[in-house]
């Protein structure tokens, strides 16, 4: 077994990682912490989260099916969620819905991959 102290970050392939840093540090208040014209390093504030977004002529074809990965919010902030994606008319892919631990809403971002919020009703996912 190898212990671990979490995930430092994930990393996608992007058309444009401008375009795709824009509407994560717009969306979700992640920073930029590092760039190039090919590469931008994302972080999530008050966390060591990251997403790292590379440039790719590669056509992208991400999955829409249970590939995903997800940002949790506060129970308080769920509602909130669901305005600005409404207010910025970013395409739903699933959802709202709800579950025991929490309601949750899968979009896509711009590059296609699908990007869940959800509440965070259980200390299990703290």
């Amino acid at each position: 077994m190898i212990t671990t102290n979490g995930l430092n970050h994930l990393a996608l392939r992007v058309k444009d990682p401008e375009r795709t840093a824009q509407f994560y540090t717009a969306l979700f208040n992640m920073e930029i912490t590092r760039s190039s014209p090919d590469m931008t390093f994302l972080k999530t504030v008050g966390s060591t989260d990251m997403i790292t977004l590379n440039r790719s002529e590669v056509d992208l074809t991400p999955d829409q099916g249970l590939v995903h990965f997800g940002f949790i919010v506060e129970p308080g902030q769920f509602d909130a969620a669901l305005q600005t994606i409404q207010a910025q008319s970013l395409t739903i892919v699933s959802g709202p819905a709800e579950r025991s631990e929490g309601r949750y809403v899968f979009i896509q971002d711009p590059d296609g991959y699908t990007v869940e919020i959800f509440e965070c009703l259980s200390s299990s996912y703290a």
